[in-house]
This record gives C-alpha cells, structure tokens and sequence, in this order.
C-alpha cells in the first residue's frame, strides 16, 4: 500500500471527460505503483463493471476522486455541474432535484419521478432521484458516464448514469478526521475509521454531519429567516475474503436531513385569473438582485424532515481463472416530510405538505469473462420492484384559481387539497455485452438488453378539508347528485362528470442496444465511434386534478445516441487531450406540459406529454496540462444544441404554442470549466497549495415556450483555496472561498399559481477546513 499526496495528483476541477486517475484516490493505489504510474497507466474507473484505464473506455466518461470533491465543495449530486460540464441540476417547486447530461433531463415534481439520469451507489441504483442526497461522502470516487447507458446500467438512463464509489476497508489501521467552518456559522464535522477486523476480514466506519445558520431573510419581515442546514449521513462496509475465489462486500448506507427549505424568490405577478387575483397578491416584493432574499407564508418554517437507509450486498465468485460470478443486491427504504412554498410570497398560494415513503429492491445476477486476447463478455439479468407513496396536501387560499368557490358558488375557499397516489413498479431486465479484440488495435462492441416494465398506479385529488372543492365541482357538473350527499373520497371527473378515483396500469417493453468499434493504434491514442439506443419508462403525474384526464401517464422515451472521440495522450503524457462529438435522435421526449379544461375555472393546469420528435447535437473538449511538477492546469467545454420538433401545446402561461425549433427548458447551450492547481514545498515537512476553479453556463429557460420571464440566465463562479500540509499528509489546512465574486444566479424558474419564481444559487461564502490522517 502506498500514500499518495493529493499535491500529486492532477485536478479534476473542470472537466468534460476526466482523465483522473480513479485509483489515486484518498488512501492508496492497489499494487505497488508509483502516484506517477497510476497517473500515466493505471486510471481505473468501472464504468463497464469492470476495472480498465479510463483511457481504454470508448465512451465519454468524468471522474474525479473523494478528495477532489471535497476540495470543491461538492457534497451531492447538486453541484455536480462544477466538475462536469453537461451536467445540470435543477430544483424543482416542490424540491425534488432534476437531474439532466447533454439536455437529456426530465422536469416533474413529485418523489415519484423516474429520472433520465440514474444515481447509483456501488452499482446498485437509487432509482430516484431525492433518494441521492446521502450518496457523495467518504468516497474513493465519482463516475459520470453520458449519454445513453441503458445496457449495464438500466432502463432509465437515456441521458447517462452517476455511479457513487465509496472508499472500502483498507489491510492496515487507517483513521481520519474533518472539521470545516465558514460563513452563515456553516460547520462539518466528519471521519473515518477502517482496519482489518482478522485475516481476509475488512471494515469501515464513517459519519459527516452538517449544520449551518440562516442564510436567508424574508422579503416581507426582515428578522424571519431560514436556510438553516441539518444533515447527517452515516456508512458502515465490510469486506470478506472468504477464500482464494470468493470476495464479499457488505454495505450499510443511512442519512437524516432536517434541513430548513430553500425559500423561493418572486420575479413576477401572474394571475390564473385575473379578475379575481388577491388585491395582497399584487402588491407582493419583487426579487431580482440579491440571492438572500426569498419569502414564504408567514408563520410556516419551510423545512424537510427525511430519512433513508440502505443495505447492500456483493459477493464476486471466481468460477475459473476467466470467468467470475457476480450477484449485487440492495434494499432502500425513504420516508419525508417536506414544508414547501414555492410561489416567493408571504401569502399562501402555492403551500403544500409533501409525505411520501419509497421501498426499493434490486437484485442482479451477472457472469462475465475474458477470452483470446483482450476479448470480454458479459450476460447477465436483474429485477428492481419499488413502491412510492405520496401525498401532497396543498393549500391555495389566497390563489385566484379557487376565488369563484366564494364569488359564483357562496362556498368556501377549499382550504386543505390533499393530493395522494400510490406507484408499484416492477422491472424486470436481460442482457448481455461482448468486446471482440479483432486484432491488437480494433476492438468491437455489442450489447443488448430487454427490459419489462409495469407500473400500477393509484392517484386521487381528495376533497379540501371544509368540503367546498366537491360542492363547487358539483355544481360546475350542471348539479352531480355527489354536490349534495356525503364528501366524495376523490374529486377528479371522469368522462361522466362523476367524481372518481384514478387506478391505472402502464406496461411496457423495450430493447436497448449498443454497437461500437475504437481503433488503439498505441498506448497513447484511442479513437472510438458508438451507436446505442435507450429507454425511459413511462410515467404518472401526481398533481391538482380536476379530470381523470390529467393522470393519464407519459409513454416510455426512446433515444438514439451517436457518438465519436478520441483520448490522445500528448508530449509524454504532460497534456492529456479528449473530445467528442455527438448526436441524438429523440422520441417522445417526456416533459411537463399544460393543459386548460373545460370549464376554465383554474387556469392553466399541469400535463405530462411526450414530444414526438426532438434532437440533440453537440460536442465537448477536455485539456489537462501539467507543464512542471506540482502544477496541474485543467479546461473543459461543452456545446448543446437541443432542438424540439413540431409540439403544439399550452405553455406555463395558458398560451397554445408551436415549440418547434426550441431548446430543451432547462439546458444551456454552452457549459464551461476551468481550473489551475499548484503545490509546492515551503520546507522539508511542510508544502503549500493553490487552486482555483471556475465553471460557467449559458442562457437557458426554465419552460416550455422561451418566455422571457421564465429565463435563466448565463453565469459564471469561481471559486479559490490555498492551504498548507504536512510532507506525511498527516495533517492540512485550507481556506476557501466559493462564489467569491457573490454572483447573483439562479438554478430554476417556473411559473405556479398565481406567480412565476425562481430558485437563487448561494450567495459568496468563505471558510476554513481541517483535516487529519492516520
């Protein structure tokens, strides 16, 4: 085992396609290779699920180690888009995080939602989304494969995949120490204990809190605030060997997250209908320049209360020399309790209570082997079943949407709409991969996979609690006898106008595909060109319905990926030199749309529809330069142009529309990063570093339609640190700063209920990190 210093190691602060070495992470390197071996020939990664150079990999792949990401400040899949140009995260109303690679994302509200771009922890699939959040501490590190990875890694990566590598149990004592401090009292405290429990017997203990201040002050009442951070994250591995051929991993994965709720920011009044907008509603602060600045309902503390655990187990059977039996299986459990208002007001327009509990299984049985001279294969089948159960009781008293209960009807203003669905979905997958060496420079690639998906799905949008949605519904349904007997248990109307609730069932199978050729002429050139295909499942919408119609699901997606690039190692592997151009050939293209029924009492209401046709072109370029020992420069580009085809629709706004020839809502058409890294000696125990980072995007919006006021608009951030450690790594020190030019940007903007808001990105902050290593 060997220590390395980080000073060695190349950056990974501002990537496209990452060359950094996955191995040379916090502890040591396998074998006895030097920090400058694993650099020039050891990068491994598991992209395939397998450990191979990530300059052997035909495809475009990020990576970065758990140390790098915690010198940038990462702590989720949130701010993933600092490393990873293409990357984008996006907050939703109702704070599930959206994540999307190269424009393929998929904007909805609910926990529900099965995402386009799926996180895993060690292989095993948290399969959505808010189940992410206690993935990214005490790593050996992050991969980010784009584009299509419905061959190894499931049905619903059409935009790619983040695969979360913990660091496992080391073969001697090993122990360290976090501590960190900054602004709004922002503090870390984590560590790490791993050691040899016997012979072939390994373990790892970690933990990490964080807790923060108020960072925000309400627009309306300046001494109420919020942005208080409360979040706990635990992991316990244990590693086995148990024998000469058998290899086992156990894992045991929880966090906690008590953490208040962003407060949104108002940018604009927009009433459902206007005559009947609040006189308050109206006179609401614009927000427009100060990310500290959010409001939220008098009264209300805007906060989360969630919790997940999850148990995995590997076990890696050597059946012979070239073919190893792999079975992988997980159990996740999530539950929440969120506070959300999203509509930037102190009035309560959009206010909602969202419960909801996730169950996750996943089994994989897998064999895989080598072969003549440099040929692998792999077969392999799994199973996922999860369940989802929400509810989302919202609250609208305010909203003009629901003024003509009182106005026409006499009745009350429904108060408290509870919103509730169950989802089971069952997945069940068969595939297989070859990688054909036709001669010592020319490998070919094959892969299939079929999936078989059902998803069962009850949804409701129940009666408010004093009872005045049923009346009013029954009233507008020219006097339903349900008007005047007992509260229906669901108010949505079917073709009947007869209040009713929602049972559904989506069924759908698919064949994924992979076919690629790279040409290796030497150690230090890899040319490549895929062809793959993918799929994302269909979907149900948990959201206000008035009509069955509303709950009618989303189709699955198909998307057909091409791509070509290249990994050139240059000038005796002092740069390092990859690119890629691709493009994307998109069939119904989920998304969240609009729709007004008849008879317009609410306005514009939510609608997921598929896009027939879309597309997507593009291309990125990575450079890392290490001109002289200790200094590591790093840049990155990515270009996405995102096109719909001919959709005709209602926008956010009750407009019907052509989107044709629009981006995609959501996606920049250029990201960027760049970053510089030095360290140096300042005596014979002590070194100096540091390092700065900037990553930047394009325009974008935040919806269907491209209305100006929806926009989001392009930044940039930078971010700096500077430290001293001892020779030994022992101990180091660093200060930071993130956003240090506190530029004002903001990750979303969306139009709900009677307004349309935006979520603003943090403001500067500034602190000191400690860290220690046995």
């Amino acid at each position: 085992m060997i220590k390395l210093r980080l000073a060695a190691m190349p950056s990974c602060l501002a990537i496209a396609i990452c060359t950094v070495p996955a191995t040379v992470a916090a502890q040591s390197t396998d074998g006895g290779e030097t920090a400058a071996q694993a650099w020039n020939d050891e990068i491994i990664v598991t992209a395939t699920k397998r450990s191979e150079s990530v300059n052997d990999v035909p495809m475009s792949i990020s990576a970065a180690s758990g140390d790098e990401l915690a010198a940038a400040g990462i702590r989720s899949a949130d701010d993933l888009g600092k490393l990873v140009p293409g990357f984008t995260f996006t907050q939703s109303a109702y704070s599930t995080p959206v994540y999307s690679l190269r424009g393929v994302g998929f904007y909805n509200y609910d926990i529900a939602s099965t995402p386009t771009v799926t996180v895993y922890q060690d292989e095993a699939p948290l399969p959505f989304s808010a189940m992410s959040r206690g993935a990214g501490f005490d790593l050996e590190r992050v991969e980010v494969l784009k584009g299509p990875q419905g061959l190894l890694f499931g049905s619903n990566s059409t935009g790619g995949a983040v695969n979360y590598v913990a660091a496992r149990p080391s073969d001697t004592l090993e122990a360290g120490l976090d501590a960190s401090y900054g602004r709004f009292n922002a503090w870390e405290l984590g560590g790490f204990i791993s050691a040899p429990l016997s012979e072939g017997v390994g373990v790892r203990l970690a933990a990490r809190h964080e807790g923060s201040g108020e960072w925000q002050r309400s627009a309306t009442r300046p001494n109420d605030g919020n942005g208080k951070r409360n979040f706990t994250q635990m992991r316990a591995l244990v590693d086995i060997e148990a024998g000469d051929r058998l290899t086992i991993k156990l894992g045991a994965n929880a966090f906690w997250d008590k953490s208040d709720v962003q407060g949104a920011q108002l940018i604009q009044i927009n009433p459902l209908i206007p005559p009947f907008v609040n006189p308050q509603t109206l006179v609401q602060p614009i927000v427009n320049d100060d990310a500290r600045i959010g409001d939220w309902t008098a009264g209300t503390n805007p906060r989360r209360d969630d919790r997940q655990w999850q148990l995995t187990a590997r076990l890696d059977y050597e059946l012979s020399d070239a073919i190893t039996l792999t079975t992988l299986t997980s159990y996740a459990d999530y539950s929440q309790s969120d506070l959300v208002d999203p509509d930037g007001t102190a009035l309560v327009l959009a206010d909602t209570l969202a419960t909801g509990a996730i169950e996750s299984f996943f089994q994989e049985l897998r064999l895989s082997g080598e072969f003549g001279n440099g040929s692998r294969w792999i077969v392999g089948a799994n199973f996922e079943n999860n369940t989802v159960q929400e509810t989302q009781v919202l609250s609208a008293t305010d909203a003009s949407g629901f003024a003509p209960f009182a106005i026409f009807f006499n009745l009350p203003i429904p108060d408290l709409i509870p919103l509730s669905s169950e989802q089971r979905f069952k997945n069940y997958a068969a595939f297989a991969n070859l990688d054909l060496a036709v001669s010592d420079t020319v490998t070919v690639h094959a892969g299939l996979r079929y999936t078989d998906t059902s998803d069962r799905f009850t949804g409701c949008t129940g009666n408010s609690a004093n009872g005045s949605l049923a009346i009013g519904l029954g009233i507008l349904s020219q006097g339903n006898p349900f008007a005047l007997g007992p509260n229906p248990a669901c108010t949505q109307l079917d073709a009947n106008l007869q209040p009713t609730i929602t049972n559904a069932r989506l069924a759908e199978n698919n064949l994924s595909w992979r076919f690629g050729v790279d040409f290796e002429p030497n150690d230090d050139t890899l040319l490549y060109a895929n062809v793959s295909r993918g799929y994302k499942i269909g979907a149900f919408p948990l959201i206000p319905a008035s009509s069955v119609t509303q709950y009618s699901p989303v189709t699955q997606e198909k998307l057909t990926a091409y791509e070509a690039g290249f990994k050139l190692s240059l000038a005796d592997r002092m740069v390092q030199l990859n690119g890629a151009v691709f493009h994307y050939d998109y069939r119904d293209k989920q998304t969240l749309g609009s729709v007004i029924l008849t008879p317009d009492i609410f306005g514009p209401l939510n609608l997921l529809v598929n896009i027939p046709k879309s597309k997507v072109t593009g291309a990125e370029l990575q450079a890392v330069v290490r001109p002289t020992e200790g200094l590591t420069l790093n840049a990155g580009v990515t270009y996405v142009d995102s096109k719909i085809g001919t959709f005709t629709n209602f926008d956010p706004f009750g407009v019907v529309r052509n989107f044709k020839g629009e981006a995609f809502p959501n996606t920049p058409k250029w990201q960027w990063t760049v970053a510089a890294d030095y360290a140096f000696p300042l005596s014979a125990s002590l070194n100096g570093f540091v390092g700065a980072n900037a990553s930047g995007r394009s325009d974008a919006n935040g919806a269907l339609g491209e209305n100006p006021i929806l926009a989001i608009d392009g930044y940039t951030l930078l971010d700096l640190r500077a430290g001293i450690e001892s020779e030994d790594e022992r101990w180091k020190v660093t200060l930071w700063g993130r956003n240090v030019t506190n530029q004002y940007y903001w990750t979303n903007a969306y139009k709900i209920s009677d307004v349309s808001a935006r979520f603003a990105g943090m403001p500067a902050t500034y602190g000191a990190s400690l860290s220690f290593r046995y």
